[in-house]
């Protein structure tokens, strides 16, 4: 009985030790596995973060963009309003050009109407006035050839009176023929009214001075 009881605390000492050591690799395991879950779920943080920060910096990229392309758009539908309001700007531009052409050309137009008419209504006022100048002179040319009948028929008639009543209707005759060749000249005139062949106005005073000094001879005698 004595050395029994020895071999038996053997025994539970070295199932005691055994317990203890399966318990030390348990905890050990343990806590091995409690690490690798803590590493597992840093590590699904780490790429969770990560996915973020991603999602973060293409949802940035993808503001840039789209506030970009609309920058362009903007500037694009600017510049589109500029170069239609410059095309809108340039046809006004013309336009008006075109209006002030045409009112040019229409006030040139009245003045060249009117300046036409002035000059018409001069030269028939000029004309009529030759006209009653030459029914003046033929009124005389009249008068003296009644006179030279008169002087003739009378008994103290002379030769001299009778040549220069003669001479005398000889120049209003020939004062009758200028003023008719003026009328006719002023028939043949230019766009301007001017008359192509220059007036003889010389040559109409020339005898119309001779035809009054032969008158006033005649009167003297």
């Amino acid at each position: 009985m004595t050395t029994v009881v020895p071999a038996l605390s053997i025994v539970s000492l070295a199932r005691i030790r055994a317990i203890i050591a399966v318990s030390m690799l348990l905890v050990l395991a343990s806590c091995a596995s409690s690490d690798s879950r803590e590493a597992e779920i840093a590590v699904q943080e780490a790429e969770v973060m990560a996915a973020e920060a991603e999602t973060a910096s293409l949802v940035e990229e993808a503001t840039r963009e789209r506030a970009a392309r609309m920058s362009r758009q903007a500037d694009e539908q600017q510049a589109e309003e500029a170069m239609l309001q410059a095309r809108r700007d340039t046809a006004e531009v013309r336009r008006a050009e075109r209006e002030r052409i045409k009112m040019q050309q229409a006030e040139l137009q009245t003045e060249k109407a009117a300046k036409e008419q002035q000059v018409l209504q001069a030269r028939q006022q000029e004309i009529a006035a030759i006209a009653a100048r030459r029914q003046v002179k033929l009124d005389r040319i009249a008068e003296l050839e009644l006179l030279i009948l008169q002087t003739g028929n009378a008994s103290s008639a002379d030769e001299v009176s009778v040549m220069a009543l003669n001479e005398a209707i000889n120049v209003a005759e020939g004062l009758l023929d200028a003023l008719a060749m003026e009328q006719t000249k002023y028939e043949d005139t230019d766009s301007f009214g001017n008359t192509i062949e220059p007036l003889a106005k010389s040559l109409i005073a020339e005898l119309k001075s001779r035809k009054n000094e032969l008158v006033s001879r005649l009167r003297s005698q």
